[in-house]
């Protein structure tokens, strides 16, 4: 008789542990949670996709997702670089709050255990992670459920698991159905994080070299691609000499961009790459489909920054101009009652991606993220929203590798950018004052003209306010 009591009090406490899983787990509408894919390419500018109007790049995937999601047109991120940006999607902060300003340190203990895939795994999801962590040496491989992710820049030539050659894209694809396809019996909720290496430049082949998929060779090939207004000798004397001289962003163009041949080719290599991406985008939504994933499968698309096509004599990201900071981004919910089809013109950060991929889940946001959710803009696009935010990207120069840091506000329609040596912002190379509604190239640098000078002072007075938000 005993035994029968404590075999029914075992069961209801089984149970009652169960039920209180599934609460802690429960999506925010009350519905069950849904599966999340991110979805981070590297290096993507904000035009470099159909939709958000290039008419020779082909992403006809990705375009479907912005078409039946939801688009945001002026999305951007608070540091244009890699790693950094990499650790703010994570931890949704700013680099000050977070710390990560280079390549080797990695997320302490703490920090990563208030990362959006460990509080997901917390809460119940089935973690995985594919690609370029980008995030210090030490990879958190044992955390994840599934882990097929790589240190430092990886290469695009690759080996399958028979020793076959394939390009890195094509191989992450194949991880991604691979991880997908054993989620069919599982009864949890999952997040995928992808993390492409494309459009990056492979650099282990030279410097400048896309090494994109030959398959894609032909793709493009007998095309004229638009270059930049600004990338003509017009504007390279448009920042001063002190700026420009050893400038990795101008050596770097001289070896992609110097002669409108190599334009050209460069562009068409980015593009081709730009374009497997959208093709394993293809692959990994069929694979949804064909396994039932795909009507509750919330889908996160966004680059870690943007890239200069050549613009003011300039490749590569770093500094506060609109191609290096400005990235696509949407979201799709293919769920009944979801929004679909909506374009979002207010400003949002890539520091948004952690809360908003938390609150889809229904698990909580900490109070360490300082970005904010976004299905709350998209729910209510009437609702109070930021209209300017802090730019920051501190790097320690050298003769060998000279890049000025930055660090600077944008605010509506305008923009102002501040450039110093290291982190002595005292130290002024150089600065930027834009109107962007009058002036969206950014060639009439206002900065230091009487005309502009109240609204020079009220934008540096709101850089230091917003730069004291970020700490």
């Amino acid at each position: 008789m005993k035994y029968q009591y404590l075999l029914l009090y075992l069961t209801l406490f089984s149970f009652a542990c169960k039920n209180d899983t599934k609460n802690v787990r429960q999506a925010s509408d009350g519905n069950e949670p849904p599966n999340i894919l991110f979805l981070l390419t590297d290096d993507q500018r904000f035009n470099a996709l159909g939709f958000a109007g290039n008419t020779i790049l082909k992403t006809p995937h990705l375009d479907s997702l912005a078409r039946n999601g939801v688009y945001f047109n002026n999305a951007f991120v608070t540091t244009s670089i890699c790693a950094v940006s990499r650790a703010s999607i994570l931890t949704g902060q700013y680099a000050r709050r977070h710390g990560i300003w280079g390549f080797d340190k990695n997320l302490s203990e703490e920090q990563f255990a208030n990362t959006y895939p460990m509080l997901l795994k917390k809460a119940g999801y089935t973690v995985g992670f594919i690609g370029k962590y980008g995030v210090g040496n030490k990879m958190p491989k044992e955390a994840f459920n599934y882990w097929r992710g790589f240190p430092g820049q990886g290469t695009f030539k690759a080996v399958d698991d028979k020793g076959d050659s394939v390009h890195l894209t094509q191989k992450m694809g194949k991880q991604a159905i691979q991880f997908i396809t054993g989620q069919q019996t599982r009864d949890t909720p999952f997040c995928l994080s992808i993390s492409f290496k494309a459009p990056h430049v492979d650099e282990s082949y030279g410097p400048g070299f896309f090494l994109f998929d030959k398959a894609y060779h032909s793709e493009y090939a007998s095309d004229t691609i638009p270059v930049p207004i600004t990338s003509s000798e017009t504007y390279f004397d448009y920042f001063p000499e002190t700026f420009t001289a050893n400038n990795v962003a101008r050596n770097r163009w001289e070896q992609r961009f110097k002669t409108l041949g190599m334009q050209q080719e460069s562009i068409k290599g980015y593009y081709r790459l730009i374009h497997g991406v959208d093709v394993v985008v293809g692959q990994i939504l069929e694979t949804l489909k064909e396994t039932g994933k795909d009507q509750n499968t919330v889908i996160v698309f966004t680059s870690d920054n943007g890239f200069y096509l050549g613009e003011y004599g300039f490749a590569g990201k770093w500094y506060g101009s609109e191609p290096s900071i400005r990235v696509p981004m949407l979201i799709y919910d293919p769920r009944p009652k979801a929004v679909k089809g909506k374009l979002v013109d207010h400003k949002v950060l890539n520091i948004d991606i952690a809360p908003t991929i938390l609150s889809f889940a229904g698990v909580p946001i900490p109070s360490t993220m300082q970005g904010s959710d976004l299905t709350e803009l998209i729910q209510n696009p009437e609702r109070e929203w930021r209209d300017s935010f802090f730019y920051e990207h501190l790097w320690q120069s050298s003769d060998q590798y000279y890049i000025p840091s930055t660090e600077g506000v944008v605010s509506g329609d305008k923009k102002y950018m501040k450039y110093f040596m290291n982190r002595d912002t005292t130290h002024i190379i150089f600065e930027e004052l834009y109107d962007l509604g009058q002036d969206p190239l950014e060639i009439n640098n206002l900065s230091g003209q009487w005309e502009a000078a109240e609204l020079e002072a009220s934008l540096r007075q709101k850089y230091v306010e917003l730069k004291k938000s970020a700490e």
